[in-house]
C-alpha cells in the first residue's frame, strides 16, 4: 500500500484536454532525477545529430520509463543505462547513448575509468583514410600476459600515426605472438632468434595468405625497432637480446599468393576499344525506376569511362570536383582509393565530360539534393554519404545485361596482340572502362607524331603504385603495332618519296627512331638525337627515313603546319617564316605522294594488307582522343512532357 502511495504520475501535457504525454509518444525529461534528465536529453540530442539512425519515439519514451522505475539518479559508468533484456536494436540504441554519457563525462571531469589495455582507436591520432572508424572500435590487448609487450603495442599506437588497420593488425600480431611466448615460458633475457622464428611460424599457421603475413609480421617488426628507439620504453626493452628481431630474409611470407600479388595494383586486362564504344553506344538503354535514379546510373558510368577512376574513386567524388586552368580548361579532382588516400594528379577532361557533369550536377539542385557528394546516396534520410563502392557495378551488371539481350556484339575485335578475337561482354564490369581509358591514353599521339602521355604522367593520372603496370599498355601498343608490321615488307622512304630497302634486325645500327621514322645523320645518331641541325624538322631533312605505315602521323603533322602557317599570316610574320612553312608543307606533302605512290605499285595482297595497316593505326589514334557526350536533360524534359 505505501508503494502504491509512494509512485509518481505524470502531469497531463495539456491540463485543458487532459492529454497525457503518453497518448502522444512525448517523453518529459524534466521528471527525471538531476543530473539523469541532463544525461539522458544529452544522450538523444548527441545521437540525433550523428543522423546515422532514425530515433523512433517509442524508443525514447521505453527508456524514459525504465530509468524513471529504476531510481537512478545518474548513469555515468553503467551499461546499457542500466537496461537489461532489450530487443537488438535497442540494446545498440543504449550502448550509444551510455557511451555518449560516459565520454562526455570523462571529458568534464578529466578522470578515465577505463581500462587501459583496451585502447579506443577514436582517441588516438591516426592517418586519415576513406574509411570511417566506429566509435566502438578498439585494440584489445586484455589477453596479453608480458607487460613489457602491452606497454610497448601501446606507445607505439599513441605515437605513431598509423591506419586503422594497421593498429588492428599490429594488435593481432602481438596478442599471437604473446601466446607464443607465454607457451614458451622463455625469460625475456633470453629471447632470441628461435623466439622469433616461433612467433613468425605462428602467423604463416594463422594466416595463409602471402600478403597478410607480410603485414602481420611487418606489424611485429614495426613495434620493435619503435620500442628500441623510444626513451620511455628503454627500461622495458634493455634486457631483451637484440637477436629477438625480424629477419627479413629469414622471416620472409610464404603463404598462397593473391591472383594479383605480385602487381601492387589491379592486374592489367585489354579491353578493346570498339567494345568499350558500342557499350557507350547503348547507354540510353538503362532506365530505372524514376528520371533521376536514370541520370544518376548514366552520369556515373559516363564519367567511369571517361576518366577511368577506380570503382571507389569515382562514387566517391566531390561535387565540387571540376577545377579549371588558366585557360579555362576544365580539371577532375579525385582522390586515391588506395593508401595513401592522397588527392590524385588533377585529370585533364574533355569538355563533353564536363558538361556532362554540370548537368547531373544540375538536376541534383532542381531536386534539391544537397550534399558534399556528386552521388549522395538516397538511403539516409539524415546523414550525408556516398554509395558503397558495390553499387557502381550492379549498374555495369544491368547495363551489360541490356546491351547482351538487345543489341549483342557479335563481330571480332583486334586483341591485345593485333590478332582478331571474339570478346565476351559478361567479362565487362567498371574496371574494364579503367582499362580502356588507360589504352586510350597510351594510344594518344600529338601532332607531331610523339605519344602524347609519357609512362610517368599515366602513371600520375591512373593512380599505380607499380610502374610496371602502366607500361603494360604501352606494349599493347608496340604489340599491336609489330603485328601490322610483320605482315608487310620491310620498307623505308626518303623525303623525296624515294623506296629504300630496310633491314629491321640492323634497324639499331646507323639509325635513331624520332617522331614518325629514323634519322640516319651521323652526328646526330652519335648524340643519341640530341643534336639535330635542323631542330627536328625530320620532313626536310635528307637523313629522315620513313615507314609507310607512318602515312597518317605525317599528314597529321602536315595539317598542323597548315594551321602554324595560317596563323603566322594572320600575325603578319615576316616573309621568311612563311617560306619556312610552306617549304615544310611541301616536303610533308612529298613524302605523303611518295608513300601513296608506292603503296599503288604493290601486289594488291601487299596493298590491302598495308591499307588496312593504315586504317587500323589511324582509327586507334582517333579512338585515343575522340570525345564523347550524352544528354541528361531529355530525362527531365521527358518528364515534365508526361506529367503535362
Amino acid at each position: 500500500m505505501l508503494l502504491w502511495l509512494d509512485r509518481e504520475y505524470e502531469p497531463p501535457m495539456n491540463p485543458d484536454t487532459a492529454a497525457t504525454y503518453g497518448s502522444s509518444s512525448a517523453t518529459p525529461f524534466g521528471l527525471l532525477s538531476e543530473p539523469l534528465r541532463w544525461e539522458y536529453l544529452y544522450a538523444v540530442q548527441q545521437g540525433d545529430l550523428t543522423g546515422r539512425v532514425h530515433l523512433a519515439a517509442f524508443e525514447i519514451r521505453s527508456t524514459y520509463l525504465a530509468l524513471r522505475r529504476s531510481g537512478l539518479t545518474t548513469v555515468v559508468g553503467e551499461t546499457d543505462l542500466g537496461r537489461s533484456g532489450t530487443g537488438k536494436n535497442l540494446t545498440g540504441r543504449l550502448a550509444e547513448w551510455q557511451r555518449l554519457i560516459d565520454d562526455a563525462h570523462r571529458v568534464w571531469s578529466g578522470v578515465d575509468n577505463r581500462d587501459p589495455q583496451v585502447i579506443h582507436l577514436q582517441d588516438l591520432t591516426m592517418r586519415k583514410t576513406d574509411r570511417r572508424v566506429g566509435p566502438n572500435a578498439i585494440l584489445d590487448l586484455r589477453s596479453i600476459q608480458h607487460a613489457w609487450i602491452a606497454e610497448s603495442v601501446t606507445s607505439w599506437a599513441q605515437a605513431s600515426l598509423q591506419a586503422p588497420v594497421q593498429l588492428l593488425q599490429a594488435a593481432a600480431a602481438w596478442r599471437l605472438a604473446d601466446e607464443v611466448l607465454t607457451a614458451r615460458k622463455t625469460p625475456k633475457t633470453a629471447l632470441g632468434t628461435a623466439d622469433m622464428d616461433a612467433v613468425i611460424r605462428a602467423i604463416r599457421k594463422r594466416w595463409t595468405n602471402e600478403r597478410t603475413q607480410y603485414r602481420h609480421i611487418a606489424a611485429i617488426d614495426r613495434v620493435i625497432k619503435f620500442a628500441r628507439r623510444d626513451d620511455a620504453l628503454e627500461a622495458s626493452w634493455r634486457d631483451v637480446p637484440s637477436r629477438f628481431a625480424v629477419d627479413p630474409g629469414r622471416h620472409a611470407p610464404v603463404g598462397t599468393k593473391e591472383r594479383s600479388a605480385s602487381n601492387a595494383d589491379e592486374p592489367f586486362r585489354f579491353v578493346p576499344q570498339p567494345i568499350i564504344d558500342w557499350i557507350m553506344d547503348h547507354l540510353h538503354l538503362i532506365d530505372r525506376k524514376d528520371s533521376y535514379l536514370t541520370a544518376e546510373a548514366r552520369a556515373m558510368i559516363f564519367i567511369q569511362e571517361r576518366c577511368g577512376r577506380r570503382t571507389g574513386e569515382t562514387v566517391g567524388l566531390k561535387d565540387n570536383c571540376i577545377s579549371y586552368d588558366n585557360q579555362g580548361a576544365p580539371y577532375l579532382e579525385w582522390r586515391k582509393g588506395k593508401p595513401p588516400y592522397s588527392p590524385g594528379k588533377r585529370l585533364p577532361i574533355h569538355q563533353e565530360t564536363h558538361d556532362v557533369i554540370r548537368q547531373w550536377q544540375q538536376i541534383k539542385r532542381e531536386r534539391d539534393v544537397q550534399s558534399q557528394w556528386l552521388f549522395p546516396s538516397l538511403r539516409y534520410s539524415r546523414a550525408d554519404k556516398t554509395y558503397g563502392p558495390g553499387y557502381l557495378p550492379i549498374r555495369v551488371k544491368e547495363l551489360i545485361q541490356l546491351v547482351t539481350s538487345s543489341a549483342p556484339y557479335t563481330d571480332p575485335v583486334e586483341g591485345p596482340e593485333g590478332n582478331l578475337v571474339h570478346f565476351d561482354l559478361s567479362t565487362i564490369d567498371p574496371y574494364s572502362f579503367r582499362h580502356a581509358f588507360a589504352q586510350r591514353l597510351a594510344d594518344a599521339t600529338d601532332q607531331e607524331g610523339r605519344s602524347s602521355t609519357p609512362p610517368d604522367v599515366l602513371q600520375d593520372y591512373m593512380g599505380h603504385l607499380n610502374f610496371n603496370t602502366t607500361m603494360a599498355y604501352y606494349q599493347v601498343t608496340a604489340k599491336r603495332r609489330k603485328k601490322a608490321l610483320s605482315a608487310i615488307p620491310a620498307r623505308r622512304l626518303n623525303l623525296h618519296g624515294q623506296v629504300l630497302q630496310a633491314d629491321r634486325e640492323r634497324d639499331g645500327f646507323g639509325k635513331i627512331a624520332v617522331a614518325l621514322g629514323h634519322c640516319t645523320e651521323p652526328q646526330n645518331v652519335a648524340a643519341n638525337g640530341h643534336f639535330c641541325a635542323l631542330e627536328h624538322s625530320c620532313e626536310s631533312c635528307p637523313f629522315f627515313l620513313i615507314d609507310p605505315l607512318e602515312r597518317d602521323g605525317m599528314d597529321a603533322k602536315r595539317h598542323h603546319l597548315r594551321v602554324k602557317f595560317e596563323r603566322a599570316q594572320v600575325i603578319q610574320s615576316p616573309q621568311h617564316i612563311l617560306d619556312h612553312y610552306q617549304a615544310r608543307i611541301k616536303d610533308c606533302t612529298s613524302i605523303i605522294d611518295g608513300i601513296d605512290a608506292y603503296i599503288d605499285e604493290l601486289n594488291d595482297t601487299e596493298r590491302d594488307t598495308i591499307r588496312h595497316a593504315l586504317e587500323s593505326m589511324a582509327e586507334i589514334r582517333r579512338r585515343a582522343t575522340a570525345p564523347r557526350s550524352i544528354d541528361l536533360r531529355h530525362l527531365l524534359r521527358k518528364e515534365d512532357t508526361n506529367v503535362l
